[in-house]
C-alpha cells in the first residue's frame, strides 16, 4: 500500500482555501498535481508566503495538525490541484500503515522541515539574489509557473526588485 493512494484524492480549484489561520488543521495534503501555498497575514494586512507545495510535496500546519491547536497559517490552492488528503485520525491509527508508508510520510514531512530551516536561515542571512537562487534550487518546477508577485513575496522583495534580480542573473 502506498501512502499516496491510501487516502481520498480530490480536485481543488485554484483559489480555494484549505486551511484558515485560527482553524485547527484536520488534514495534511499530498500534492499529486498543481500547487498549494501556505502563508500568513501580518497585523498590517501584508501576506508572507511560508511554503509552496508543488507535485510530490506534502503541506499542512504541522503544529496545528499534530497538537490540535489553532493554525498560524492559511493554505491555498494557487493552481487547480489534485491532492490526497490525510486526516489526523489516519495518522493516529498508525497500525493501518505499512512500514514503507510510514517511511514515505516521514520523508515528505522531514523534507518540508529541511526546506523550512534553509528558508529561515536564508531570510536571516542571505542577500535577495541568494534567496532567489535558493528558491530556484528548492522549487525548480515553479520558476516559470508562478507569477512574479508570489515569488517576490516568498523571497521578501517587491516584484520590481525581483525583475532586476532576474535581469542581473540572466546577464551573468
Amino acid at each position: 500500500m502506498n501512502i499516496i493512494n491510501l487516502n481520498k484524492t480530490v480536485t481543488i480549484p485554484k483559489g480555494d482555501i484549505l486551511l484558515k489561520q485560527g482553524d485547527i488543521a484536520k488534514y495534511g495534503y499530498f500534492v499529486k498535481s498543481g500547487c498549494l501555498r501556505s502563508y500568513t497575514i501580518d497585523h498590517l494586512g501584508k501576506e508572507h508566503i511560508m511554503q509552496f507545495a508543488p507535485e510530490t510535496w506534502m503541506i499542512t500546519d504541522l503544529d496545528s495538525f499534530s497538537n490540535q491547536v489553532p493554525s498560524l497559517v492559511y493554505i491555498e490552492a494557487i493552481e487547480a490541484s489534485e491532492v490526497s488528503i490525510i486526516s489526523n485520525a489516519d495518522v493516529k491509527d498508525i497500525n493501518q500503515f505499512e512500514k514503507a508508508d510510514l517511511v514515505e510520510m516521514n520523508t515528505k514531512f522531514r523534507n518540508n522541515l529541511i526546506a523550512t530551516n534553509k528558508r529561515i536561515i536564508g531570510l536571516l542571512s542571505a542577500t535577495a539574489e541568494q534567496r532567489y537562487t535558493n528558491f530556484t534550487d528548492t522549487y525548480p518546477s515553479l520558476v516559470q509557473r508562478l507569477p512574479l508577485k508570489l515569488i517576490a513575496s516568498y523571497i521578501g522583495v517587491t516584484p520590481e526588485y525581483l525583475s532586476d534580480i532576474r535581469r542581473k542573473i540572466a546577464k551573468n
